[in-house]
């Protein structure tokens, strides 16, 4: 009487043994779980807004750097094709250097400025790194292939500074190949006093774009390095 319910069992197992490894070996079955993959910070700026994107970069602006013109505790990363600004509304207390891999929905600012929305459990530290070096271009070479990432610029103040309180201010740079726009949040501590006419300046910062204009966003007066010679400034 046992051995009918021991053939059952046994083909019951094989059955079960067949199915496991129908779907290990058919990625295309219904059992099989793909987890979603890491995608490189360029391809997931191509994608449609409210996309949920997992991205791994390096801390290249501090958590809260921007927080002045942002209203949050966003920070920037920045992996071998581009970069991108993280908005999250409780500071993760995110160092510069450090390699992070987050989850989170790609979407913009009301100014149309892309970035990718996410919260602190979604935010993990892999491992601290050497801060990638900004890329040297003069103040008119800026491409899109520049965008989000670490840059460095000099020449001399061709536009005086425009206060836009509280969220920062401006002002124009150019090295002779055209100008560039700097945009300095409040929260940077940088002082826009000796962003004079015609003063020569060196800023490191991340380009940006705002309506179809190149920028760049310096994060400390550390990225400021000032010239005591002024040269003469055209119309000026």
């Amino acid at each position: 009487m046992n051995r009918p319910r021991s053939l059952h069992c046994w083909k019951a197992g094989l059955a079960l043994s067949a199915l496991a490894v129908f779907v290990l070996i058919n990625p295309n079955s219904s059992f099989a779980q793909s987890k979603p993959s890491i995608i490189p910070i360029a391809n997931a700026r191509k994608l449609a807004l409210g996309t949920e994107v997992i991205i791994e970069g390096t801390v290249t602006v501090a958590s809260g750097t921007f927080r002045s013109s942002f209203s949050d505790y966003g920070f920037q990363v920045q992996d071998k094709t581009s970069g991108m600004y993280i908005t999250i509304k409780t500071d993760p207390h995110l160092t510069v250097g450090q390699m992070v891999r987050l989850t989170g929905k790609l979407t913009e600012t009301a100014l149309k400025f892309q970035i990718v929305e996410t919260d602190e459990k979604s935010v993990q530290v892999i491992s601290v790194k050497s801060p990638p070096k900004p890329i040297a271009l003069g103040t008119g070479q800026l491409t899109q292939g520049a965008i989000g990432k670490l840059i460095k610029i000099s020449g001399t103040v061709s536009k005086a500074v425009d206060d836009i309180a509280p969220y920062g201010f401006r002002f124009s740079i150019d090295d002779g190949t055209g100008e560039i726009i700097a945009y300095v949040s409040t929260s940077t501590g940088i002082s826009p006093k000796d962003m004079t006419l015609g003063r020569r300046v060196e800023l490191i910062g991340v380009a940006g774009e705002f309506n179809h204009r190149y920028q760049i966003y310096p994060r400390s007066s550390a990225d400021v390095k000032l010239n005591d010679k002024k040269t003469a400034t055209k119309g000026h």
